[in-house]
């Protein structure tokens, strides 16, 4: 332990008061230069504002990716036998899933009879 044995609670409680006062005043100071001196510049709110700005311009990752460069890659890949189509099942269940999700999306969508809500 950091304290010597014959020590009591009221001598450890100012032992305690002196070093966070201490520590307080030095961290005081360290944020004054710090405001005053580093950051009395800063216009945080303009920072901001182009921060925003440079995050919502940022061009989508498959915006520079056309529809035709997408599908001559799906035609050469057919040509060298790399790509290989899904099979025809699994194409019909997931058909099959999207239709159910839309008429489950209709139904829910409608609005409730009175005589079903009492």
């Amino acid at each position: 332990m950091c304290y010597r044995k014959g020590m009591e609670g009221g001598d450890l409680f100012v032992r305690f008061v002196i070093t966070a006062a201490l520590g307080l005043a030095g961290l005081g100071m360290v944020l004054t230069t710090l405001f005053d001196g580093v950051l009395a510049d800063w216009d945080l709110p303009r920072d901001l504002r182009q921060w925003w700005r440079r995050f919502s311009l940022l061009p989508h990752p498959g915006g520079s990716v056309r529809a035709e460069d997408i599908l001559l890659e799906i035609e050469l890949s057919q040509r060298e036998g790399r790509y290989q189509r899904p099979p025809a099942a699994s194409l019909d269940r997931r058909r099959e899933a999207l239709r159910d999700l839309r008429e489950a999306e209709v139904r829910l969508s409608e609005p409730v009879p009175a005589a079903a809500q009492a």
